[in-house]
């Protein structure tokens, strides 16, 4: 099996005792890229027990077709059961070994999704209330193996790498002006962060992985070339990044397809706030690799 941060438990991998506050959210995230194959999508299930709904979010890009999947089904009653909770009878994410294996399941009249996601570097915990959108966060790097099968009876096979990610606490996007978050898989280490921008305040939170263990970030520097659509989209992006062992590296992303990102939107009294989630190739300066990956970006915009 392999390793993860000594804070974390196997507990951790399933739902914790909520507080008080509206916001407060338990999340699951999950992503994968087989550039070679041209699939790849991302998914999340939050459970908001005080707002009496949960969120159920499915993305499947293939060949510059996307495969959407939305709901938010009210939650009548909050029980500490993932086997319940994790489903809504189309996407349902399955727990096999804490911080090693888990299966997404994906089912509709139209095709049958299913992918095996297993650790291939040591899980990180990124601290506690290391964001002001969480109060636990730990992510991991992975193998993905996954089949699509069509009612037509054709079936696609893909494989590549991923990223996964759990967060809890209370969650409230648009007390933030800016944040990125960024998941960076070469075939022998991988990156992941999240940069926060709150007012004069930045939080930075991540590592680079290896097979040997987790090294925390000291300095993510990034630069964005937007297009000039309504929207103002990410198109690339180089991040300058700098562990705290002083190992640099600069990467750079480009979407693996035109088609390979989807916009959220969210009002609140104001304004709205804005979230890409993209899925990317990474290249890496240093060392001449080609990798994949995901990169998201989160906009407030004020309009009072």
């Amino acid at each position: 099996m392999v390793g993860r941060s000594q804070s974390l438990m196997d507990s951790d991998e399933l739902l914790h005792r909520p507080d008080e506050r509206q916001k407060w959210r338990e999340s699951y995230y999950f992503n994968w890229v087989d550039a070679e194959n041209n699939v790849s999508g991302f998914t999340t299930i939050g459970i908001l027990p005080n707002e009496k709904r949960r969120e159920f979010v499915f993305l499947l890009f293939i060949d510059d077709k996307i495969e959407v999947h939305y709901q938010e089904p009210p939650l009548e009653s909050y029980v500490d059961d993932i086997n319940k909770m994790l489903t809504d009878n189309v996407l349902t994410y399955q727990l096999v070994k804490p911080f090693q294996t888990w299966k997404i399941l994906y089912i509709t009249p139209k095709l049958e999704f299913r992918l095996t996601w297993e650790t291939r570097f040591p899980t990180y915990d990124f601290g506690r209330d290391s964001s002001a959108s969480w109060h636990g966060h730990f992510e991991a790097s992975g193998k993905v193996n996954g089949t699509i099968k069509y009612s037509d009876g054709t079936k696609r096979s893909f494989k590549g790498y991923g990223q996964r990610d759990k967060s809890w606490g209370y969650r409230d996007w648009h007390q933030f002006d800016k944040w990125y978050a960024t998941h960076i898989q070469f075939q022998d280490w991988s990156c992941a962060f999240r940069k926060d921008h709150r007012g004069s305040r930045i939080d930075l939170s991540g590592s680079v992985s290896t097979k040997n263990g987790n090294t925390p970030l000291a300095k993510v520097e990034i630069e964005t070339i937007n297009d000039n659509d309504q929207f103002q989209t990410p198109l690339t992006s180089t991040y300058h990044i700098t562990d705290i062992k002083g190992n640099s590296y600069t990467v750079k992303s480009k979407l693996l397809g035109k088609n390979t990102y989807l916009r959220f939107a969210r009002n609140f009294q104001g304004g709205y706030t804005e979230l890409f989630e993209q899925m990317v190739i990474m290249e890496c300066k240093e060392t001449g690799e080609t990798g994949t990956g995901m990169t998201e970006y989160l906009r407030t915009i004020k309009t009072k």
